[in-house]
Parts: structure tokens; C-alpha cells; sequence
């Protein structure tokens, strides 16, 4: 075959093959217990999954993963050389086999040469197909239109706001004639693809929607620096042009606050738990929009703010059935934000929860939830996800209490999880850990926390989901010495764990967003010493 060659598929150890190379079959079993993770040996296309097989073609040559479960690709997906495919169905190995595309037409013999005949005449010029309509596009006039399945009566399906574009299914001139018009009904697609009518008297022209790429597989070779940034927070909203350099921001998806009613302590305006998922999908659609146009990929954080916060849970007093409980409504409100999120293209990875792993007691933002019922919230929310969106990663909440701690604790949310469902990736929150001996790396060295992370999921990505340096907001003169942190940080993964980390999220952009030390200062400006040089990393 040629130069074409494969990387090692399994991530068991040892390397090792179980079945030698069978001529009938082409097949060889290749070392990899139930669950291992199987990734491609060479980059390629995936052209079809069948009876538990994926088929990648790379040129003339398509590898043929088989034996397996747990896929987590799609046909017409490009995959890139060491990206998991799947998991081995077990109980010891999978099978691997690669066929070759051959020209048969050099393998028969000529044909026979064809009687002369008379010259046929050309076939008359094609006429050109007629350019298809253009399409129109309008806009509600306000906020929570009814989408009904018919006209007047009918059942409502969905709301659109006035921040949607919504395509218009009849011509443009029976567009242009109801618009406005009281008693008259628009056929109409939403943003999310679903098709009825809408009373046109709440309707006005639109432009087409902004084109956004869609999100590519996440891979550990992009810009994998990134910026913790937060809509609600005067300062966590920059100007995407401040921030070149920039590969991902990462976003909680608080559908719990409601910003249009009062602040009080005690949540007696019922600023808190709000329920209406559609409008707090608008206010970050539109934040997001600027940050997704440059190019930005967005990890989107479903914490205890997705749903939980105001209704009525005591986080100091859960127990496993209180967790079972706001378990099947959280998954529920996961996956119908997910519905609302994926046809945008924003978002390129989900991670679900924020340092559950915290100390009871001790965190001041985070809720902390036993590792075994955090398993069952993980596993549900996936498959929740996983419903409607087959392909965006999702990974862990960050675990926030180191190595050792962290990495047991992400091994029994795992145990406590069915064998058939596991995250993309594992994400930790590796505050004071850096180059060995550095002033700001008091906890010890960074690679002993992804090595121990790494192995948790092995074959999968360590995601560095907040990392930085707290309690020293509004001091510059330390500007040199968080850059050289910053600097000594990020070189670790690049050089010693290059195709292992998948993103590393500051926090956050600016001074005043919480207590981390901000790229820019309280009042947005670059901090001399620090600013440029992180963004150049």
C-alpha cells in the first residue's frame, strides 16, 4: 500500500494485537478492552457506521474500525488522526482492516474497437434552469409572537422574538401585502427549523440572518487559549477586536437570572429562578453573535443557573433523592436549550456544571455535589444533550481540588455512570499550579495535575477551564511576574502535553469580574507588561 500508513487506534495498554491478520476477512484484532477508547490512524473522512462499524476513507484507502459502541461520530464528519471515534465493544479487542480503491478498468482487457457510424448531431443548447426565488426573511415586532401549527386557533408550537429572523414561506409580494395587517396570518420557518404561522399584524421586514460557520470537531491543534467572559458583567462583554489572540471564551448559560427585575437579598423581587429558557437564549445570542463573526469558539457552562437557582433547592441540605429530583428537570432544560443553541452554529463544546468537586462549605459561587450523584447528573444530562445534538463535545464541570483529590473524585462520578456514556473530555480549574518554584505556582507544578486529569479519560482531552491568578485585582506591578506565569504556563502544555489540552480559559478578561486577575484593568485598559504578551501566547 505504499507510503499510506496508520497511528497506533487504542489507547490500552499494551500495544498489543489479540488476532492475527486474517486473509478472509482482511482483519486484524487489535488489543483494546470494552470502553477503551479507539481513535482514527489517519486523517480522513467518515463515509459510513454500520452493525457497530465505523469506515473512514483517507484517498484511495478506507480503515474499517470494527466491533465497536459508544460512536461518537457522524458519516460526511472529517476526523483528524488520533480523534476518538468510539469505544471497543470488548471484550478484549476490535478489529481493524483497510481496503484499497483500484482502477478495474486496468485489469481488464481492452474493449473491442466500435463500428464507425454516422455522425450524430449535437444536442441542442441546455436552456438555463431558472434562478431559484429569492428568499424573504421578516421579523417580529415584539417579544413571545405565538408560532402556531395553522392559522387563527391554531396550536401553539413555539414563540419567536424580536430578535429572530424568521424566513417567510410565501412569495414576497404576498409577504409584503399582510405585513402589519391585523387579521392576517404569515406562513413562516423559525431559527430552529420549525414551520407555521404567525399573525402578520406582528411582523415587519428583515434582512437574511448573519451567516455563522458551523462548529468545527473540537481537536487539541487549534488556539487553545482562551477568556472567561460574562454578559451580565459590565466589564465581561469586550470588543472581540481587543481580544486577537484569542482562540476560545467561555460563557455560564444563566437562564436563572432574570436582569429586568430588582436585586434583593432575600430574592423577593424574583430576580432568581427564572424559567423561561427562550429569553435568556436571546439576551446570549446576541452577546455571543460578535464573539462567534471573529471566529471564537464558545464553551458554553450549564451550571446550577441553568435550572436549580430559585426553585426551591436548599444546596446545603441535598441529599441523593433531592439530586435525583432536579436531575430530570435540569436534563430537560439542557436539552431544550441545546435544541435553541445548535441550528446558531456558536457553540463548539458544552461542559456541564462548574467545580462540583468543591469542599462543602467552601465554595463561595460553585455547588458542590457528591461524586456519585454528579455521575448520574453528568450521564442524563448527556444523553439528554446527546438527543438532539450528536456531535458538539460536552465535557466535565472544572474540578477544582487538585490532583490527587480531583482526579478521585472524577473517578467515581465515572464509576457511578452507565458503561455506554461518558464526556468528551475532563476539565480541571488548576489555580497555583504552574512552573515548579514560580511565585504564583504555590501548589505545586501543572504537569502532575494534567497527568493525573489525563489519566483519567485516557484518550480523551484535558480541558484547562479556568486558570489564573486570584486576590490581586488592580495591582500592576505584578504585571511581569503574572506574565512570566502565564508564559511558563502555557509553554508546559504546548511542549510537554502537545495534543492533550484542548483549551486553557484565563479568568477572566478584566479586573472587577470576580477576584481574578483581569487581561485589562477595571476600566478596560491593557495592562502594561502582561496584556500583550498573554495575547500573543
Amino acid at each position: 500500500m505504499g507510503a499510506f500508513s496508520l497511528q497506533w487506534p487504542s489507547a490500552a495498554a499494551p500495544a498489543r494485537y489479540t488476532t492475527p491478520f486474517d486473509a478472509a476477512t482482511g482483519a486484524i484484532g487489535v488489543y483494546a478492552p470494552a470502553g477503551t477508547p479507539v481513535s482514527a490512524g489517519a486523517a480522513g473522512q467518515v463515509v459510513a457506521i454500520t452493525g457497530g462499524s465505523v469506515l473512514v476513507k483517507t484517498g484511495l484507502y478506507t480503515v474499517i474500525y470494527g466491533n465497536l459502541r459508544a460512536v461518537r461520530v457522524q458519516p460526511g464528519q472529517a476526523v483528524a488522526a488520533g480523534q476518538i471515534l468510539a469505544e471497543s465493544a470488548g471484550p478484549e479487542s476490535f478489529t481493524l482492516a483497510v481496503e484499497q480503491a483500484v482502477d478495474v478498468s486496468k485489469l481488464l482487457p481492452p474493449p473491442a474497437p466500435q463500428p464507425s457510424a454516422a455522425p450524430t448531431p449535437p444536442p441542442p443548447a441546455p436552456v438555463p434552469p431558472a434562478a431559484p426565488p429569492s428568499k424573504v426573511y421578516v421579523r417580529p415586532t415584539l417579544d413571545g409572537v405565538r408560532l402556531r401549527e395553522r392559522p387563527v386557533d391554531g396550536k401553539p408550537i413555539a414563540q419567536v422574538n424580536a430578535a429572530d429572523t424568521l424566513e417567510s414561506l410565501e412569495t414576497a409580494e404576498a409577504t409584503r401585502g399582510k405585513l402589519g395587517v391585523p387579521g392576517q396570518w404569515l406562513q413562516v420557518r423559525s431559527p430552529a427549523g420549525l414551520t407555521g404561522f404567525v399573525a402578520a399584524q406582528y411582523l415587519q421586514a428583515g434582512s437574511a440572518p448573519v451567516p455563522v460557520p458551523a462548529p468545527a470537531p473540537v481537536t487539541t491543534t487549534g488556539n487553545m487559549l482562551g477568556v472567561n467572559l460574562d454578559i451580565y458583567n459590565p466589564l465581561g462583554r469586550p470588543d472581540p477586536a481587543l481580544m486577537r489572540g484569542i482562540g476560545w471564551v467561555r460563557v455560564k448559560f444563566n437562564v436563572s437570572l432574570n436582569p429586568d427585575r430588582p436585586h434583593t437579598d432575600d430574592n423577593s423581587s424574583g430576580r432568581y429562578g427564572n424559567t423561561d429558557i427562550g429569553a435568556a437564549f436571546n439576551r446570549y445570542r446576541a452577546a455571543l453573535e460578535p464573539y462567534a463573526r471573529a471566529g471564537m469558539k464558545v464553551l458554553m457552562v450549564f451550571t446550577h443557573q441553568l435550572y436549580g437557582e430559585g426553585a426551591g433547592y436548599n444546596w446545603n441540605a441535598m441529599d441523593s433523592g433531592r439530586w435525583r429530583d432536579l436531575t430530570r428537570t435540569y436534563a430537560d432544560f439542557a436539552r431544550r436549550s441545546v435544541e435553541l443553541w445548535k441550528p446558531t452554529g456558536f457553540v463548539h463544546a458544552y461542559q456541564i456544571w462548574n467545580e462540583q468537586d468543591t469542599e462543602p462549605g467552601k465554595g463561595r459561587a460553585a455547588v458542590p455535589i457528591p461524586a456519585a450523584d454528579y455521575g448520574h447528573l453528568l450521564a442524563e444530562t448527556i444523553r439528554a444533550i446527546r438527543s438532539v445534538d450528536p456531535a458538539t463535545p460536552i465535557i466535565t464541570g472544572g474540578h477544582t481540588r487538585g490532583p490527587q483529590v480531583g482526579s478521585a473524585y472524577a473517578r467515581a462520578a465515572l464509576a457511578a455512570m452507565p458503561a455506554d456514556v461518558r464526556p468528551d473530555g475532563i476539565a480541571t480549574h488548576p489555580y497555583g499550579r504552574g512552573v515548579a518554584g514560580h511565585v504564583f505556582s504555590n501548589w505545586g507544578p501543572l504537569d502532575e495535575e494534567i497527568r493525573l486529569c489525563a489519566a483519567v479519560l485516557p484518550g480523551r482531552p484535558v480541558w484547562i477551564t479556568e486558570w489564573g491568578v486570584l486576590g490581586r485585582q488592580g495591582d500592576l506591578s505584578i504585571a511581569p511576574q503574572v506574565s512570566d506565569y502565564a508564559a511558563g504556563f502555557v509553554r508546559i502544555c504546548k511542549a510537554q502535553f502537545a495534543g492533550q489540552v484542548a483549551a486553557a480559559i484565563w479568568y477572566a478578561w478584566a479586573d472587577g469580574m470576580d477576584d481574578g486577575y483581569g487581561l485589562v484593568d477595571a476600566g478596560g485598559r491593557p495592562k502594561a507588561g502582561f496584556t500583550d504578551r498573554f495575547l500573543a501566547l
